[in-house]
């Protein structure tokens, strides 16, 4: 069975508001100016991340950290470590000028660095349902097989430790024991890495509590993932809590602190971490991305969120999703959700009364907690004859409840002009199809207003149409209730699209993400409904707990398989073909189905990466070899079949990434399987299988990621279906835009004063922020940007000029010295080697990254960097998409000039 694919409804779409850069030549477009330092390419605050050489804990290890000491020392380069790692890690987060860090990348030698970023929690949305602490069934578990799990009773979680790596945990609440560290307390490990007031930018103040009472998002992924106060339950309900708090109440977390909150859920023996969290990139090759798949080499699964970048195209995945080893975890919404009720009773044609239950939003904040009682509901008019809440009203609404539909202006203004007209009460319904957001005022209004869906208020509208004047009455009070998903279920519009940046098929799986009703800080309600892969992660891991408990592996693979490939996946409703891989993984998974799965292909997934001859590493065969084992009991005969899914096109016809992409049956991948069945009959039996894609057949001008899935289904009809994702690009790497088309305005030189795309032709003293910087989008994940500028005669070339030098491809490559009497010569900026960046959303947090020259280029005659001379000068920028033996992409800015006095040494 195939389950169909949630279509977005066309509504109100609340907007976070964005930096929209000042693109050159559209004169129509007001320039906002850039924010040079939220962006900034480099992402550091003069901390680090070092690697040694050598396994921690080993001599190897020792002497790789002691080898890195003596290169620092005869650099002469000075650094202040300020945490060391032990486990997962042989390394340390170092304090270093930032001047340092191009010297020591250029070096190379015995450690890899790499700046520390800061990143944001995962954006939530969030739905209060409930204020009063009552606990409700969580509705999700009927429709994943975790409710046939607990009426079996067999397995619970119990006796396996899960890891929260989140914003803490409220352990006073009824569903995890109400007690912290005691004998017998279900939250038996934890450690508060952040404190309260730690941000991401400053130090943080780490104590043993990880008492969350200001945040909530960590106990509410923990109840989704192991509560139980007896009504309301988690997936795995007796399972051993561990909660490890790396937020503070508000902001960011780095990649440091999460990685000592990892070594230390390793140590106190979690089974299973949960990581409802993203950082930007998918690289494997990145140091913080590589320790997931070592925690499950040894033996620990990582669960993590694909991410809420749904609406920024293909390759937004987060970290650690994206690494090879982690399961990545996308959102679904399904079919049932909580909501706040109201009531309408009228007269029905037998002369009895019909009272109808519906949904609706939370009351305007300053009148939460009203109660309305049998007040007669009626419909605003205007003078027109229409009910568009910001025009006058004209009928008598006084002292009665109003219904009007939503229009271009605030609810304040709405409310204001109801209230004038006498109404004691507003409600609006939405133009179009949407869901229930909330309602805000902007001002203070002394009317109580709430909104509800479209369906709902035609609902409302029929009833009022078909009855007599007054008969028709409202009433409001603390009720909730479970409800229908006014639309059709399936992949949540958030959910973030892969492939990886070694395009990779992720994410993995599909999880209930959209609306759960979970666990929430006692001061802040008991329980809330929230949205997102944060939720959705937390009820895969849950599942990973109860499989870990019937004995399945982790480093064998065994509790991956179980997992994905029992999963059901979504069908589009329009084509009827399964929606892609890259969007849904196997689709939604189901835990009763994992508990009995017998059969354990030897791959993860089929990534046929790039149709690419110049980077022979980076390029798939046509057809790939793989074994299938059955490890239990005879299951019968199968066959095996390849069923296409929907194509996803990665950018349009101009080279403008697709965001989000466009699904598409035009191009269908044509795979097969042989053999085409498969004998379940014999234990520990292994049967070799080829599958095979006609990839030239898919060339075309499109750039866009096949996919498809092969699947095992019971010849007898009964039993369990496999199912493994499959995809790939059918195009080489050497063909994807980097870059946004030249009239989007980016890349752009920029006065770092105003924050704006310049000319050529500025003059700059080089004092304060009298600096030149730059600004740029990346429509694809990128391995390595060198950052150099370009010392020229004649003002520096044009943005269309030719240069003819070479980007040094290793990092012992020599540099120029600088001196006044040079020219045409590239000198490396201070930080001039950022790696494994991710591809920008243009709707999120990080529309583009910018950077700001301080005047300095790297010299040769010491490790600190030197003042540029004064002339005239351009950026250049090398862009290497996968590797450094290709030939990288290159852009050179409009020329600038540098005037005589610059910046000095320090």
């Amino acid at each position: 069975m195939f389950a169909l694919l949630r279509r977005l409804p066309a509504g109100p779409v609340l907007l976070l508001a964005l930096c929209v850069f000042s693109a050159l030549g559209q004169e129509d477009t007001e320039a906002v100016p850039f924010d040079l330092v939220e962006t900034n390419i480099i992402m550091s605050d003069a901390s680090y991340l070092v690697e040694y050489t050598g396994e921690p804990g080993t001599p190897e290890g020792a002497q790789g950290a002691q080898t890195f000491f003596t290169e620092m020392a005869t650099a002469q380069i000075p650094f202040t470590i300020r945490y060391n790692y032990t486990t997962l890690l042989n390394g340390a987060e170092i304090l270093l000028d930032p001047q340092y860090y191009g010297a020591i990348r250029l070096k190379g030698g015995a450690g890899t660095i790499s700046a520390v970023r800061a990143r944001r929690r995962a954006v939530t949305s969030n739905t209060s349902i409930v204020r009063d602490g009552q606990a409700l069934p969580m509705l999700q578990h009927k429709y994943t097989g975790v409710d046939q799990v607990h009426a079996a009773g067999k397995y619970t979680g119990a006796g396996v430790k899960v890891g929260i790596i989140d914003t803490g945990l409220d352990h006073r609440h009824p569903a995890f024991g109400s007690c912290y560290k005691a004998a017998g307390c279900r939250v038996a490990y934890g450690y508060d890495f952040a404190g309260d007031a730690y941000n991401g930018t400053n130090l943080p103040v780490p104590d043993d509590d990880p008492l969350d009472t200001c945040n909530g998002h960590g106990t509410h992924v923990a109840g989704i993932l192991a509560g139980d106060d007896g009504v309301f339950q988690g997936v795995a309900p007796k399972a051993t809590i561990g909660a490890y708090r790396i937020f503070g109440c508000e902001g960011y977390a780095t990649e440091s602190i999460i990685i000592q909150a990892l070594e230390r859920a390793y140590t106190d023996g979690m089974n299973v971490i949960n990581m409802s969290l993203s950082l930007d990139g998918t690289w494997d090759d990145h140091l913080y991305t590589g320790i997931g798949n070592r925690l499950v080499q040894k033996g620990v699964m990582v669960v993590a969120g694909a991410g809420n970048a749904g609406s920024g195209g293909l390759g937004l995945l987060g970290a650690p999703a994206g690494t090879s080893g982690v399961i990545a975890v996308a959102s679904a919404i399904l079919p049932e959700l909580y909501g706040l009720a109201f009531n309408v009773t009228y007269p029905s044609t037998d002369g009895t009364n019909t009272t109808l239950t519906m949904m609706r939003s939370e009351v305007v904040e300053s009148f939460i907690g009203t109660n309305v009682t049998d007040v007669p509901l009626v419909r605003g008019l205007n003078a027109n004859g229409t009910d568009f809440m910001c025009s006058p009203i004209v009928n008598d609404v006084r002292g009665k409840v109003v219904l009007m539909q939503s229009d271009d202006c605030y609810y304040s203004d709405a409310a204001k002009l109801a209230l004038e007209a006498g109404a004691s009460f507003l409600i609006v319904y939405y133009t179009k199809d949407s869901l229930i957001t909330g309602i805000t005022y902007f001002e203070e209004v002394n009317l109580p207003s709430m909104v509800i869906t479209l369906g709902d208020g035609e609902r409302l509208l029929g009833i009022l149409n078909s009855t007599a004047a007054g008969s028709v009455l409202f009433s409001l009070g603390a009720e909730r209730g479970a409800f229908q998903y006014p639309f059709t279920s399936g992949i949540d519009y958030y959910s973030s699209w892969g492939p990886t940046a070694h395009a990779l098929m992720k994410p993995d799986v599909t999880a209930p993400g959209g609306e759960i009703y979970s666990t929430y800080p006692l001061d802040m309600g008991g329980y809330m409904s929230m949205s997102g892969t944060s939720m959705a992660t937390p009820y895969a891991a849950g599942v990973v707990a109860l499989l870990i408990e019937s004995g399945m592996s982790v480093a064998s693979g065994q509790v991956y398989s179980a997992l994905v490939h029992t999963a059901t996946p979504y069908l589009d409703p329009d084509t009827g073909l399964p929606v892609p891989p890259v969007l849904q993984g196997t689709g939604l998974l189901n835990a009763t189905a994992a508990l009995l799965a017998t059969m354990q292909p030897s791959v993860r997934s089929f990534s046929f990466k790039h149709l690419d001859d110049a980077l022979p590493a980076f390029k798939s065969p046509d057809c790939l070899d793989w074994t299938v084992t059955h490890n239990g009991p005879s299951s019968g005969d199968y066959r095996v079949e390849y069923i296409p899914a929907l194509s996803a096109l990665a950018f349009d016809a101009n080279g403008t990434a697709a965001n989000p992409p466009d699904m598409t049956d035009t191009y269908l991948p044509m795979g097969s399987v042989t053999p085409a069945t498969f004998s379940g009959s014999s234990a520990n039996a292994s049967t070799s299988f080829k599958l095979a894609f006609d990839r030239q057949a898919l060339a075309s001008n499109d750039l866009m990621v096949y996919n498809g899935y092969v699947r095992f289904f019971p010849a007898s009809g009964s039993g369990l279906n496999y199912t493994i994702s499959a995809g790939g690009l059918n195009f080489p790497s050497s063909k994807i835009p980097i870059l946004p088309p030249p009239d989007q305005g980016l890349p752009c030189l920029v006065d770092a004063a105003t924050g704006l795309c310049i000319d050529a032709g500025k003059s700059f003293t080089m004092l304060g922020n009298d600096t030149p910087a730059f600004a740029l989008s990346l429509q694809a994940p990128v391995y390595r940007i060198t950052l150099q500028v370009t010392q020229m005669a004649g003002g520096g070339p044009s943005p269309s000029g030719a240069n003819n030098a070479t980007t040094p491809t290793s990092e012992s490559a020599s540099l120029p010295s600088p001196s006044s009497s040079t020219t045409g010569q590239d000198f490396f900026l201070p930080e001039h080697d950022t790696r494994f960046l991710s591809k920008n959303d243009p709707q999120g947090y990080y529309p583009y990254y910018t950077y700001v020259w301080d005047g300095r280029v790297l010299g040769t005659a010491s490790p600190r960097p030197v003042p540029a001379v004064a002339g005239d000068y351009a950026f250049k920028l090398s862009f290497y998409r996968m590797s450094l033996d290709e030939t990288p992409l290159e852009w050179i800015s409009p020329g600038f000039t540098i005037q005589p006095v610059v910046t000095t040494s320090s």
